[in-house]
């Protein structure tokens, strides 16, 4: 977690020239090897989705689902669509964005005014605790997938409306990871325990303090977080007791919303986790690719990659991928006009 504020400097344009540069997003990612099959698909068409209508969604992190006992079992969930996936081609891409970059947004706007409702099954995997311990990689690892876990339906999503007023239901949104209701709590992640702070940490610094009294924040029960004015303060809160414990005007805890117990032994430590698996998976992603999809992921990443000046930066990144699959790494070495022998002996000094 304490990359996260660094790879989000990376990924944006460079203070000096406020140009987002393939030089740093690499010369970072290069130090990254976790990221491999997080670059892999987002350089795959998967990364350019048509629209919002036809692509799927995930909770990237496993979350716990606590019972009334405490008991509890770490889930990922995620967003189906029923319209299915389409994504964009690169030579697809200027023609469509060159036009509008509101082409999703217009698409599904227009959809929902036909009444054509787009609609999304959300499902779940579920792992009990005792399982985590029989996989070869970590499965509270956020770069991870949990191939083989059964998807188990639980609802749907049906889009019937749009915003009557984009700025107060959509730029005023305060979007975090830790808002969670009881019976859902956060896991161990350590990518998503970092993020558990800096989400709200933003969202304090954009909308200020109050945030949770806009309407479109304002949860079904009263908050009660004790901030005394301040921006955005509209709840009109009154009398001279802003905190607790209190005699004066105590307020009553649900046992209930209390977070479940987990057992730890050990030390605190700051090193990596111990089953890393850093490329197997994109590995795999990029050989369920079609004969075209695997074309399109080359042209792609090799044409950021051509820009990198730093060799060490470049070869780092190129022996990722050819240690993932050796015919991707293969494909992009020749794509970039690299040292083939140089970035195969780069993969096989690497460790999974």
């Amino acid at each position: 977690a304490i990359k996260f504020p660094d790879m989000i400097h990376a990924l944006k344009p460079d203070p000096v020239t406020n140009v987002q540069e393939p030089e740093r997003v690499f010369d970072f990612f290069s130090h990254v090897p976790e990221a491999t099959a997080m670059l892999t698909r987002v350089y795959s068409n998967y990364g350019t989705p048509a629209n919002y209508r036809q692509m799927d969604g995930s909770s990237v992190h496993a979350l716990k689902l606590v019972n009334a006992k405490g008991e509890y079992v770490y889930a990922k969930f995620a967003w189906k669509s029923r319209q299915g996936e389409r994504n964009l081609r690169p030579q697809e891409i200027p023609l469509i964005q060159g036009k509008s970059t509101a082409h999703a947004t217009v698409d599904l706007y227009e959809s929902i005014k036909a009444g054509k409702f787009p609609r999304w099954d959300l499902t779940v995997q579920v792992l009990k605790p005792q399982e985590l311990d029989k996989f070869d990689f970590d499965p509270l690892d956020a770069t991870k997938i949990w191939p083989g876990i059964p998807e188990r339906k639980v609802g749907t999503m049906t889009l019937d409306r749009v915003p009557d007023n984009f700025f107060e239901a959509t730029e005023q949104v305060a979007l975090a990871p830790g808002n969670l209701v009881p019976g859902i709590e956060a896991s161990e992640d350590r990518m998503l325990q970092g993020r558990l702070f800096s989400y709200i940490d933003t969202q304090h610094h954009r909308l200020g303090a109050n945030f949770q009294s806009l309407p479109i924040n304002k949860p079904l029960v009263p908050v009660r977080n004790h901030q005394q004015d301040g921006q955005g303060n509209i709840d009109g809160r009154k009398g001279s007791v802003n905190y607790q414990p209190s005699r004066l005007a105590p307020l009553v805890e649900d046992p209930n919303a209390r977070s479940s117990n987990l057992p730890l032994t050990g030390t605190t430590q700051q090193q990596r986790i111990a089953k890393t698996l850093n490329f197997r998976q994109a590995g795999e992603f990029y050989r369920s690719l079609s004969a075209q999809d695997r074309d399109d992921l080359i042209a792609n990443l090799s044409g950021d990659l051509k820009r990198v000046q730093n060799v060490d930066s470049r070869d780092t990144m190129l022996s990722h991928f050819w240690k993932a699959d050796a015919d991707y790494g293969k494909r992009l070495v020749k794509a970039v006009g690299g040292d083939a022998a140089k970035i195969a002996a780069l993969a096989a000094a690497l460790k999974e």
